[in-house]
């Protein structure tokens, strides 16, 4: 009996000291750099990768980071581009050079102007435009689909 005691007794001063303790406080971080376009970023996130131009933007620099003659290049905007019909994707990384990752984020969110891998082999003959940030797909074979440009088909069936 005498334990059962103890231990309710040591339970119930556990209880009020906490009861009794300081309050309860909640912390909430967020990147205040974040650009009008951009998705909510936890504290300390430096990069965005930015599928549309397959670069990155800084948050802490504000600058996009472009590749330009085979060079990496921070600039200010990003020409033919609106940055409204971004898709940006948080990042893990902190450091001066994010496209030393570049490989790996164009194959995990996808390759420039959206287009996700392989797929540029599946739309044989169709490329992709920029055009005021949207994604322009263009069929080159003049609106006539598959055949042998007189309008008939490579059908098999009766005729």
């Amino acid at each position: 009996m005498k334990r059962t005691s103890q231990g309710f007794l040591a339970a119930l001063l556990l209880a009020g000291a906490l009861a009794a303790g300081t309050p309860a406080q909640a912390q909430v971080n967020v990147n205040i750099n974040v650009p009008s376009w951009g998705v909510a970023a936890p504290a300390g996130t430096q990069y965005y990768y930015v599928p549309e131009y397959g670069g990155y933007y800084d948050l802490r620099a504000q600058q996009y980071i472009v590749q330009r003659n085979g060079q990496w290049a921070r600039v200010a905007s990003v020409n033919g581009y609106d940055p409204r019909g971004f898709h940006p994707v948080v990042i893990d990384y902190v450091g001066a050079q994010p496209w030393v990752y570049v490989t790996q984020h164009k194959a995990k969110y996808g390759h420039p102007h959206g287009m996700p891998p392989g797929q540029a082999k599946k739309m044989k003959g169709a490329y992709v435009v920029p055009a005021g940030g949207n994604v322009i797909v263009v069929d080159d074979h003049g609106g006539k689909g598959k055949g042998n440009g007189n309008g008939k088909g490579k059908g098999h069936g009766k005729h």
